[in-house]
């Protein structure tokens, strides 16, 4: 398995999508810096260039990242990676994923169970 460069942070929200050959929305369940993991119905293929726009549950605006690719499709699931947006969004992408790096701790247990729980818990 190859090492990302940014850690995910697993959420959940909606994205919108839309490019040449397709358009639509899913659920995204990670996001880290370079990109996202989406759930969608539609059909979109690595290599695809699309719009997205992030409703992240933070309460506000959407972040837009006017020019992403598709990196590759499993199934119903898209690993998107963000190449353009704005300084502003880009900021605030970076600390939205910090703020929910830090606040999740992994404390793994002999047996190889996982148990995640807010910082400070």
């Amino acid at each position: 398995m190859e090492d990302r460069y940014s850690s995910r942070v697993p959420i959940e929200c909606t994205a919108v999508f839309a490019g040449e050959s397709v358009t639509g929305e899913g659920r995204v369940l990670d996001v880290s810096l370079p990109g996202c993991l989406i759930e969608s119905p539609e059909a979109a293929k690595p290599g695809d260039y699309v719009r997205l726009k992030l409703c992240l549950p933070d309460g506000q605006p959407a972040v837009d990242v006017p020019l992403a690719v598709v990196r590759w499709v499993k199934g119903n699931r898209l690993g998107v990676e963000f190449i353009r947006s704005s300084e502003e969004d880009a900021v605030r992408l970076t600390h939205f994923v910090r703020r929910h790096r830090r606040a999740t701790v992994a404390t793994k247990w002999n047996d190889g169970i996982e148990i995640l729980a807010a910082a400070g818990d």
